[in-house]
This record gives structure tokens, sequence and C-alpha cells, in this order.
């Protein structure tokens, strides 16, 4: 009786996952952590327990990051070509390491006034190693009965396993967080904004995550 069945995915959220190739990836972060290490010494030491502290939001501008930022700006105009958008010029707004403690994590939240928002890797502890998208759909969680398998089709959160050298590139407004780190290692991760320069001109200022003040050394 039935002639055909299809299931389309309409309005779907591109999350990219870019992976160094081992040897430029331990090459980069070895290089990242010195350069971290000589950034934030000396480091804080009055974090609340379950806190994690960040550094300033001008990596992308400082001259020891270029290699970071270059991977950086070639992944995000991938990305742009790849959903065809037109416009004349983008700009990275804020790009900041994250340091994640024993015990620390990062609730769900957005980057406000962005386009893209994006976190490369540098060190992640095994079970330290992941970060979670939320749907956005509001209603969506409404109703949410047992299933057989979860699949992108029926959950409402997806989580993605992340190593040393992956760059994960998301819409700002995507919902995401980290879960807290149970290992007894510092978790690293630099992220970074992206948003177009005319929207930056002329519109509103993009902002940090939640726009919360950030901890610095």
């Amino acid at each position: 009786m039935i002639g055909h069945t299809s299931v389309q995915e309409f309005f779907p959220t591109p999350v990219w996952t870019i992976d160094l190739k081992p040897p430029a990836a331990q090459q980069l972060n070895g290089q990242l952590l010195d350069d971290l290490e000589r950034l934030t010494s000396p480091r804080p030491h009055d974090l609340e327990v379950g806190g994690f502290w960040q550094t300033q939001t001008d990596m992308h501008v400082r001259p020891e990051f270029a290699e970071l930022t270059k991977f950086l700006r070639s992944a995000i105009k991938a990305a742009l070509d790849f959903l065809q958008v037109e416009y004349r010029d983008y700009e990275i707004t804020a790009c900041w390491a994250n340091f994640g403690p024993p015990g620390s994590g990062h609730s769900r939240h957005t980057h406000p006034n962005n386009y893209f928002s994006g976190v490369y890797y540098v060190r992640t502890p095994p079970g330290a190693d992941t970060i979670d998208f939320f749907d956005p759909r509001p209603g969506a969680a409404t109703m949410m009965p047992r299933t057989r398998q979860l699949t992108r089709f029926n959950g409402n959160r997806m989580t993605v396993k992340v190593h040393p050298g992956r760059l994960i590139i998301f819409p700002s407004w995507l919902l995401h967080g980290v879960p807290v780190n149970p290992t007894n290692q510092e978790r690293v991760s630099i992220a970074f904004n992206v948003m177009f320069s005319e929207f930056t001109e002329s519109m509103a200022v993009p902002m940090r995550p939640g726009n919360l003040p950030f901890r610095t050394p």
C-alpha cells in the first residue's frame, strides 16, 4: 500500500569537528602549554570549590598565539563557506584559555551577539573529555517518552568526545556546557567567538558567555 517513505531533517544545527594530525597537535599543544604558563604565572589559588578560571580574551592578537589564530581562522572560513553565508569580513571577537581544575565544570550557556563560537582542546584528562550540547527548541522537552536507543532524533542532549588537537565550532546561540571534571588533573581548552565585522562596528558589542566577569591571574 505504501509507495514511498522518507525522513527529512529540517532546520539542522551544524556542529563542526576538526582534528589536527597527531604530530601537529602534539607540537602545537606543547607550545601552547608553555606560552600559557608564561602568560598566567603566577596562577590563582583562591578558587571556590568547583570553580574554574580564564585568561583575558585577547589571545588572538598576541604574537605568541599566531599559529593557533591562523588555524582557527582557516576553520572558521571553511564553516562559513559550507553555509554559503555572504559577508564582507568577519573577526574573532574574543579568544581565551579555560583552566578547569579537579571538580570544576561550566553550566549550560550561550555566547550572545556572536555568530560562531568554538573550543580548541589542549589537555583533556580521560574522564574529563566531553562537551554537551542541549536542544534549543523550547517545546522539545514537554514530552520525553522512554526510548530503546538514544539518537539525534529523540535526544535533548548530545555529548561530543574531545581530545587534544580537536576543534569544535558551533552556532553561538546553541546551549552548551562542560561536565564536572572528576579527575585529579587540570583540563585546558581555548575558547573563541566570531562575528561579522559590520555587526560589531554598527549594531552591538559581542558578549562573553553569560556576560560574566573573567577570572584572571
